[in-house]
């Protein structure tokens, strides 16, 4: 049976949210502390596109696929939208220790130097 309970559907788009924060201000951090050279890319991956549009894409992209889960999800049953939740929200904490992590940088940084 198929029911959605409007504040479990709050719920995710409150933590979606979140997440979209947490993750631009991990962009918004990583350049800024490159830009001031306090510190160099530790992604691989990442790092030769750093100057082009590529991380840019790497994040809103991801980010839309998710918004369109979301939106499937919070049709769906109260189990598979709690479940969503706790994803969103174990996903959200990731990225929100990582932002921490990039502050506490910038500011030992900017102490030392």
């Amino acid at each position: 049976m198929i029911r959605s309970t409007p504040p479990l559907n709050r719920q995710l788009w409150r933590w979606y949210l979140l997440l979209v924060i947490a993750n631009e201000l991990d962009l918004v951090y990583t350049y800024f502390g490159l830009g001031r050279g306090f510190f160099a890319e530790a992604n691989p991956l990442v790092q030769p596109y750093l100057l082009t549009l590529w991380p840019i894409a790497q994040k809103i992209l991801p980010l839309l696929g998710l918004a369109i889960g979301v939106m499937a999800v919070a049709r769906s049953t109260d189990r598979r939208q709690e479940r969503m939740l706790t994803v969103l929200q174990a996903v959200t904490a990731v990225y929100a220790v990582v932002a921490f992590m990039h502050v506490v940088n910038l500011l030992a940084t900017l102490w030392r130097g």
